[in-house]
């Protein structure tokens, strides 16, 4: 005689209302650590900007002290230091706004004299700009980065 024996189900797995809790937390971290990291990943673009700015500083003034003229084109600062874009290095016959490797970021050189403005602005938020000066007659030269509420402003290398 075979007695049958009736196996009782448990349930396994997750009720709906746990499935629904654990999301929402999820949605919770998520909604708080991807702003962070966006404006990580913004601000880590800007120190590499300023890297480029300050890279760029040094050229003018070696260009200068290796030459005896100043520099007038990103193609004399080639002869230093490759500014590089996407393309390669820059190669224009002047300091006109070119686009930095990456995209995020253009720079352009204006100058009056001895006296350089190098000044590199983010393609999403302008406020995240880097401006720089080098004044070759007196040696000064300074740099500026700008945060999410307020651009940099125009350091003073006079």
């Amino acid at each position: 005689m075979h007695s049958h024996h009736i196996k009782r189900l448990t349930p396994t797995g997750f009720t709906l209302s746990e499935v629904i809790i654990a999301t929402s937390i999820v949605g919770i971290l998520s909604s708080i650590a991807l702003p962070n990291y966006l404006n990580q990943v913004k601000r880590s673009r800007q120190n590499e900007a300023s890297s480029v700015v300050s890279q760029i500083q040094t050229a003018i003034a070696t260009y200068a002290d290796e030459f005896g003229v100043l520099p007038e084109s990103w193609n004399d600062l080639n002869n230093i230091s490759a500014v590089m874009t996407d393309e390669g290095p820059a190669t224009q016959p002047n300091f006109n706004e070119i686009t930095l490797t990456g995209g995020y970021y253009t720079a352009l050189i204006t100058h009056t004299g001895n006296l350089f403005n190098v000044t590199a602005t983010n393609s999403e938020d302008r406020n995240l700009n880097v401006v720089a000066c080098m004044n070759l007659s007196n040696g000064a030269s300074d740099i500026n980065k700008g945060n999410h509420n307020t651009p940099a402003k125009q350091p003073n290398c006079g």
